[in-house]
């Protein structure tokens, strides 16, 4: 106004120039740009089971070349099933399954569980264990009708001073060369029996891997399994055996995520259990199945309500387009102010004009934020 005035213009030219740069400098559509993305895409996302925490996480999205799979409960079912027992010669099955079984149903993990419900299928009931402590990533102690009993990892027999015999090493041997895992049991100061489990791949998993690679990213697959059961894992989804790291203890996890990072790496992490909070938190992404335990699910940045690994791809695939979708909103914004502001004011934008495309620029970034709900899964 001040310029035109001071140039000679008449009042009403000045005045109308003055008008047309208030409009059109309205940052209306600047201001719609990030919300109307973000409450679209994450309503989009919550119809489809992916609960996103904030806006950092898209940008998350972006970056992540790497996705690290936890593998019980993320890749495969998490539903164990007690297939054999291998008792020692002068033990008896029905004393293995009763003092192992007893002790396990004491524990959540899904090994545990499995030689607990297999135990129960064939006696029936099972006595309470006394004592029990949970070792992390090696089994479970405690006493049990009078019998100290340990199960769970050889490194946990090692830890008391046993040693299986040649029969129960072979019997190990064998369950974890078909990709099995193998439990030892031992009371009383002497290891007794190999129980055989196995845990199934989730039909979706090899479809997700592919999924993922599609988007860019090479997945690795984390187990505290031995070798021989990641690799059957890892051949059955998809991933090479160079990207596989097996028999890492729960607190070793983390340094997983660290060592990747050190080579460069920007890694998500995709995890449904209590063992994988912190690797989630350390993680650049971390992808919480809505599955899993709820310090995993707190500790992810996004949480897929159902158990499909599949959701992981497209959780990945709907921020990366949210966060597209605010990219074009705010250039249009900016450009649309840049280009417009120096015609209002030389005095040759009309007030009523620049009303009308002020308005069709709120209109166009709202109508492009809502192009986030033809989002298809897959």
């Amino acid at each position: 106004l001040g310029f035109w005035l001071g140039n000679g213009a008449g009042l009403t030219t000045a005045f109308t120039a003055a008008v047309a740069v208030l409009i059109i400098a309205c940052p209306c559509a600047l201001g719609l740009a990030t919300p109307t993305a973000l409450m679209v895409g994450t309503g989009r996302g919550a119809q489809l089971g992916i609960l996103i925490k904030g806006p950092e996480v898209l940008e998350s999205t972006r970056r992540v070349d790497t996705v690290v799979l936890d593998k019980t409960g993320t890749v495969t079912t998490g539903r164990m099933t007690l297939l054999a027992v291998h008792p020692v010669a002068g033990t008896n099955e029905s004393e293995v399954l009763r003092l192992a079984g007893a002790l396990e149903h004491a524990s959540e993990h899904p090994i545990a569980r499995a030689v607990a419900d297999g135990a129960l299928e064939k006696l029936g009931t099972l006595p309470a264990p006394d004592d029990f402590a949970n070792v992390p990533g090696l089994g479970v102690q405690g006493v049990v009708d009078g019998h100290a009993v340990l199960v769970g990892r050889e490194r946990l027999l090692e830890e008391w001073e046993m040693k299986p015999s040649a029969g129960l090493g072979r019997a190990r041997e064998a369950a974890e060369a078909a990709g099995r895992t193998a439990v030892l049991v031992a009371w009383d100061g002497e290891a007794r029996a190999v129980l055989e489990i196995a845990d199934a791949v989730k039909e979706t998993s090899p479809e997700a891997v592919r999924r993922l690679r599609a988007l860019g990213l090479r997945p690795f697959l984390l187990t505290g399994d031995n070798e021989a059961v990641a690799r059957s894992v890892a051949h059955e989804v998809g991933i090479a055996p160079e990207d596989i790291v097996p028999e890492v203890l729960p607190q070793e996890k983390v340094e997983v995520i660290k060592r990747l990072q050190a080579e460069g790496r920007s890694v998500a992490m995709v995890g449904d259990g209590v063992n994988d909070a912190a690797a989630l938190a350390q993680a650049d992404l971390g992808l919480a199945m809505g599955t899993g335990t709820d310090a995993a699910i707190e500790a992810g940045d996004l949480t897929l309500v159902r158990g499909d690994l599949r959701v992981a791809a497209d959780a990945i695939r709907l921020a990366r387009r949210t966060l597209g979708t605010i990219r074009t909103n705010l250039f249009w914004a900016f450009a649309y102010n840049v280009a417009a502001l120096p015609l209002a004011a030389a005095g040759l934008l009309n007030p009523m004009i620049a009303g009308a495309a002020m308005a069709f620029s709120s209109v166009f970034v709202v109508g492009n934020s809502l192009r986030l709900r033809t989002f298809r899964a897959g």
